[in-house]
């Protein structure tokens, strides 16, 4: 009874990371998929359905059809968040939508840009340890409010990734559950009664995902993503959210730091 009970429960969280939805394409336009994380892996169901990733992007499949009026097929993707996106394939003369965005986080709306790269896991991992065991002094920043603190310990590069070192220290007795971690590039001076434009830049590889920094404890972080540099009149801030809580913490990183990033061998 309790093998079975189990593996209902396996059916159960597998179901739970499929995601299916309709999906109209044609002949002669060509429908964008924008997915909440890097596309891993791509099955058509059949030739009659042509997918490419966006040249660059490592988050957009790019979808039309290779005939007209086939007969209804499927697509399936898998992004590195573990989802598996299906996708029940239909051909249309005019297709309702023709740019589709799968990702629905609220932290997410305001745009975000995820690069394509062709780093493996192992060559991210020997890289970590040497970021991790890096003595070379770096002006340490930091941001810190009741007894958490956010600190950048440093930036490298290896041709075209970037790599920071992050640090989150809590002093207290409380745990401090982290309810995101992000990058994103915003202005200098937001414009009074408008939007501040925030690009979300997103890491393809992180060592451990910033889910909880227990109390009396340090945590260290490393990430990387594609190179990039901040446009004038603009500034990158690392950004950490407290679940539940009041700890939120800020850094905002200008070029003239971002451009002293120390090339890894």
């Amino acid at each position: 009874m309790t093998v079975i009970l189990l593996f209902v429960i396996f059916i159960s969280e597998a179901q739970d990371n499929i995601r299916t939805y309709p999906l109209e394409i044609t002949f002669n336009k060509t429908s964008s998929l924008i997915f909440p994380a890097i596309i891993k892996s791509v099955d058509r169901g059949s030739k009659d359905v042509l997918a490419q990733k966006a040249k660059g992007m490592g988050n957009v499949l790019q979808v039309k059809a290779g005939r007209m009026h086939f007969p209804e097929t499927s697509l399936t993707i898998i992004t590195a968040d573990g989802l598996i996106h299906q996708f029940t394939v239909n051909y249309a003369e005019e297709p309702k939508r023709l740019n589709i965005s799968l990702d629905s986080t609220a932290s997410r709306q305001q745009g975000s840009i995820m690069f394509n790269n062709e780093m493996t896991d192992t060559e991210f991992l020997n890289y970590t340890k040497q970021i991790l065991n890096s003595r070379k002094p770096w002006r340490f920043r930091k941001s810190s409010k009741y007894k958490v603190a956010l600190g950048l310990k440093g930036i490298f590069i290896n041709n075209n990734t970037l790599f920071f070192h992050l640090t989150g220290k809590n002093t207290s007795n409380i745990n401090y559950t982290i309810e995101f971690l992000r990058f994103y590039i915003r202005d200098n001076k937001r414009i009074k009664r408008s939007a501040s434009q925030e690009l979300e830049i997103k890491p393809f590889f992180i060592n451990q995902e910033p889910e909880e920094i227990k109390g009396k404890s340090i945590t260290e972080w490393v990430f990387a993503m594609d190179k990039f540099t901040i446009p004038d009149a603009k500034h990158l801030v690392i950004e950490m959210f407290e679940n539940n809580g009041g700890r939120h913490l800020f850094l905002l990183i200008k070029n003239r730091t971002l451009v002293k990033a120390r090339a890894l061998p």
